[in-house]
Order: C-alpha cells, then sequence, then structure tokens
C-alpha cells in the first residue's frame, strides 16, 4: 500500500503527452495550446478613434471652452471601414466614427457631446482635446514581434479575440485525450431500465465521463461489464483506440473482484495496488505503450474522489497544463468529525466564509456510497495518518473541488510525506 504523494507521483510519471492539432478558431475555445503566438502586425494597424466626434489639431482649439467656443470647418466624414486621404489642414475638423482611422494632420479627438453643429459645414467646439484624447495609437494592444501566448495555456475568450484580431483562423492546440469508461458489476443495469431487488443504476459510468470531460477530454462511456474475467478481458482489449482507460469496480479483495488479475494477465504494468486514503484505498492504477488504466473503486464517492486526485491531474498534464492540480486552502472546522487513524481521510465539507475565515463543515455522512455528500461539497478537508478527529475549530488543510482557474503546480500531498 503506497501514499498518496507517491501515488500520484507514479501517476505524473507515466504520463504521456498528447499530440497537438490544428482546429479552426471558433472550437478553439477552453483548448490548451501547443504553439507560441507571436504577433504578425501591430494591433490596431493604424490610429483610430476611441468615440464619435470630430478629428482636429490640438492647436486650432487652445483657447476652447464651454464659454468660448472655437468653429471649425468641417471638411469630410470618415466612417468606420473608411478613409480620408485629405491632410487636415488649419481651422479644419474632420467628421469621425469610432473605430475610424484617424487622417493625417489630426493629434485629437473631440467627441461629439463636446461639440454643436452649427450646419453642415461648421462645427463650434467648447473643449480644448489634449494631444492623443480618444485615439487608440498603433499598436495599442498588440506590438508586431512580440510574444503573447505561450503553449500550456487553456484558451480563454479573451485569448481566442485576441487569435482572431491577428487574423488568425486555425490554432495549433493539444489534442484532447480520448477516455474510456467502463463499469463491472453484475449488479448494475442501464440508466432507465426498472430496477429488481439486489440492482442498482449504472451512475459511476456517468459521473466519471462527466469528469473527464469537465477536464478537457473526450469521454466515452462502453457500457457496463459483468463479473465474468472473458467478458473483462474482452473489455480491456476492446480499449488499443483510447490513451485513459477507467473501469470501476472489481478492485477490492472479493470472490468477485477480477480486474487486478485480468491487468496483469493482459500485460499491463501495475504500478501500484491500495493507497493509504479514505475514501479509494481499492485503486490500482497500470500502465503500457502511454495508455493509462485506472481500476477505480465501485463506490461512487470513491471513486470521483480517485478520480479528483489521480485522474483529473494526469489528464491535464497530457493536455500541456503547467498547474495541473487542486489547490489546498487552510479552514477552520465548524464541528467534530471522527477519521480514521491509519490513513490519510479526504472529508467532504462545505466551505463558507465568515468573519474572515473559511468554515469547514462535514456535509452529513461520509459513506463512501453516499454521492450527495460529494455533489454538495466545496472541498475535501485532509484528516493525515496518525489522526482519529478533525476537532472543532482545528485548522486543517482543504482540497478545493470544482477550481479549474486555480489550479497548482504541486500536488498537495507533496509536503505531507513525513506523516506517512
Amino acid at each position: 500500500m503506497v501514499s498518496i504523494a507517491d501515488a500520484i507521483d507514479i501517476v505524473m510519471s507515466a504520463v504521456v503527452p498528447t499530440p497537438a492539432e490544428e482546429v479552426g478558431l471558433a472550437a478553439a475555445g477552453g483548448r490548451v495550446l501547443a504553439q507560441a503566438v507571436r504577433v504578425p502586425f501591430d494591433v490596431p494597424p493604424f490610429a483610430n478613434s476611441q468615440m464619435d466626434g470630430f478629428a482636429v489639431r490640438g492647436e486650432d482649439l487652445v483657447q476652447a471652452s464651454p464659454s468660448s467656443p472655437v468653429a471649425l470647418r468641417v471638411v469630410g466624414t470618415i466612417p468606420a471601414g473608411g478613409r480620408s486621404d485629405r491632410l487636415l489642414d488649419r481651422g479644419e475638423a474632420i467628421r469621425i466614427m469610432t473605430g475610424a482611422p484617424v487622417p493625417e494632420g489630426a493629434d485629437a479627438v473631440v467627441k461629439v457631446e463636446d461639440t454643436r453643429s452649427v450646419d453642415p459645414s461648421l462645427v463650434e467646439i467648447h473643449h480644448a482635446p489634449a494631444r492623443g484624447e480618444f485615439i487608440r495609437p498603433i499598436g495599442e494592444d498588440l506590438k508586431a514581434g512580440e510574444t503573447v501566448l505561450q503553449p500550456g495555456r487553456p484558451l480563454r475568450a479573451a485569448d481566442v479575440g485576441l487569435l482572431a484580431s491577428m487574423g488568425m483562423p486555425v490554432v495549433r492546440v493539444r489534442a484532447r485525450s480520448r477516455v474510456a469508461v467502463m463499469a463491472t458489476g453484475d449488479e448494475l443495469i442501464p440508466l432507465g431500465a426498472p430496477l429488481a431487488p439486489g440492482q442498482i443504476y449504472n451512475s459511476n459510468a456517468y459521473t466519471l465521463a462527466a469528469a473527464a470531460t469537465e477536464v478537457g477530454a473526450r469521454a466515452t462511456i462502453l457500457g457496463i461489464v459483468p463479473d465474468d474475467p472473458d467478458a473483462l478481458r474482452d473489455a480491456f482489449m476492446s480499449c488499443a483506440g483510447f490513451d485513459v482507460i477507467l473501469s470501476t469496480g472489481g478492485v477490492s479483495v472479493g470472490d468477485f473482484d477480477f480486474v487486478k488479475e485480468i491487468m496483469d494477465e493482459i500485460g499491463l504494468e501495475r504500478r501500484f495496488w491500495q493507497v493509504a486514503q479514505k475514501p479509494g484505498k481499492p485503486i490500482t492504477f497500470a500502465a503500457r505503450g502511454g495508455q493509462l488504466y485506472f481500476g477505480l473503486p465501485g463506490n461512487p464517492v470513491s471513486s470521483l474522489v480517485c478520480f479528483e486526485l489521480y485522474v483529473a491531474p494526469a489528464l491535464r498534464r497530457a493536455l500541456g497544463h503547467e498547474s495541473v492540480f487542486a489547490p489546498t486552502v487552510e479552514v477552520q472546522m465548524a464541528r467534530s468529525v471522527r477519521t480514521a487513524r491509519g490513513l490519510t481521510e479526504l472529508v467532504r465539507c462545505t466551505l463558507e466564509w465568515r468573519a474572515g475565515t473559511l468554515v469547514a463543515t462535514p456535509t452529513g455522512t461520509q459513506s463512501s456510497g453516499a454521492l450527495r455528500s460529494l455533489s454538495l461539497a466545496d472541498g475535501l478537508v485532509i484528516s493525515p495518518p496518525g489522526q482519529d478527529e478533525l476537532a472543532p475549530g482545528s485548522r486543517p488543510q482543504a482540497l478545493l473541488l470544482g477550481h479549474e482557474l486555480g489550479l497548482s503546480s504541486e500536488h498537495p500531498f507533496a509536503t505531507r510525506r513525513a506523516e506517512g
């Protein structure tokens, strides 16, 4: 049996990056960049107006004020998308729309609210603009030649907008990991089928597929595999086209737990079985030829907690993320919880700020079959081995759930090796 820290290290050392692929920019949101992006030209490529108003020469308006407006001759109009070849001369103004290029000779734009049109050819201006006022200069946003995005960055909406502003129709990103999900157990039946005594619905497969999709992978549910060695062997052998294979159930020590046996039989390199944690102790992990095989526990909470600890970071690393682990924060326990002395226990809790303190309250039963307790949880409070209680007012660390934008580059158990 290995520690959580060692199990994480073993998994991460087996991760193989996914290849790069080109996708259209419309499909690039949320994908992980696989190239450095250099700016091919200044953005904006021309000085343009920030306002609807008038392009002017500041020296003509030094004395302008609300009580003493200055009249200028209007010698043209520049709409957005248009241009003017006219050199603005002394005493002249050009009507200009937002986004339109500033004409040569103009050094400021006066917004329309600071003007009064006398007639189509004459405007009174009652504001003395500063040089460059309401003008977006060339390269204000992006300078030609600078590197603005690095590989490993998940593309957000603003990033996609930057790429579009540079005219990039396609971008190189990491291919999504292909994840196969299979649930084992004679007690499982498909969703929608009537329940008979002793049967339960196959919820784990959908839970794990959703979790893999949230991380950015492409998940395929392979269905239910009965507790039969031949069926399990066939199911594992059918996974050649996947990067990560997730099975649930059949990894403990029962008479019908065949997953480990079949993994060994088909030549997978089993790296560990059993981790000193609760929930999720009977997890097994194997690898072969760049494929990762996770034999996850059958209990729904155990299965999803193991996914958060091991599978999600591995998928993020394969996608090229720099930071792959959920962050931890210090919390204050609202009430006492008994924990397993010989294991690292992960207690499902809600988290709430109270007077500047993040307070953790257990979500109820900590049974590994009670998925609602994990659905309600904001974090997993860490109770280290050698401790049998999280006392009220104690300040343990909590692993945050559902915080994709706040990931850490160091796994949260790296500093706990000495504790077991």
